[in-house]
């Protein structure tokens, strides 16, 4: 089920944790994407959160704000949604060891499609190390309007190992976007995998994945157990 939720202007987190005997200490805000205009927050949010989970991974889904009730631009959309990622990151560091079992030094930030604008976003944007994500995972990166001269720069101080996945066949998407993050990071000798898969459109998510693109997330598991962010 895509549920599609519109209208938010009260953030919230929302916890998949994994079995006691799973938990490996790494933490996943997860954001769905939605173009700033709603939230796919099943297909994008809770779905994606319970595979992290089954992984070892604590993961906590950020409904994010869309602006105020009266109406938002999308530039107002976008701060919103950033201020509530980057006190996703503080809440997460701050209790996350005490409550959750969270290890402060391995907190990354996984998004799609507008979410995955969001999680690259907080990594340009975060001034502390309570706010910088340790990892990042934009999966089919809209990252048209982001300035990324200092991704690099500021993903590599903060030894933050990022995962792209896209499709070459994404017309909402483009993956010359994708491209443009990986050559940021790889420039900045930044350990970066990208993966553009030949068929997949735009939208894959976990719920309507076919073909050779559902490989996606084996390839991501891997890709984190390489990282030691998973067993």
């Amino acid at each position: 089920m895509n549920e599609r939720v519109q209208k938010t202007h009260i953030p919230t987190l929302t916890a998949h944790l994994p079995p006691a005997e799973l938990a490996t200490g790494t933490a996943v805000l997860v954001c769905p994407g939605g173009g700033y205009r709603h939230l796919a927050i099943n297909k994008e949010g809770h779905q994606v959160a319970q595979w992290l989970a089954t992984c070892g991974i604590a993961a906590f889904v950020l409904k994010y704000r869309l602006g105020p009730p009266s109406g938002a631009t999308p530039e107002q959309a976008q701060a919103e949604a950033l201020a509530d990622a980057l006190q996703s990151m503080r809440l997460l560091r701050s209790r996350g060891a005490s409550e959750w079992g969270i290890d402060p030094q391995a907190v990354g930030v996984m998004g799609f499609s507008a979410g995955a604008h969001l999680a690259v976003n907080t990594m340009l944007t975060a001034t502390t190390q309570e706010e910088t994500p340790n990892f990042l995972a934009p999966i089919y990166v809209y990252a048209g309007d982001l300035d990324l001269s200092d991704l690099g720069s500021k993903a590599k101080a903060a030894g933050a190992a990022t995962f792209i996945a896209g499709a070459s066949d994404d017309s909402t998407t483009p993956p010359a976007q994708a491209w443009a993050v990986y050559e940021a990071l790889h420039g900045a000798d930044v350990p970066v995998e990208l993966h553009l898969f030949e068929r997949g459109g735009h939208g894959f998510g976990l719920a309507k994945a076919k073909g050779p693109v559902r490989a996606w997330t084996h390839l991501c598991e891997d890709w984190m157990r390489q990282h030691g962010l998973c067993d």
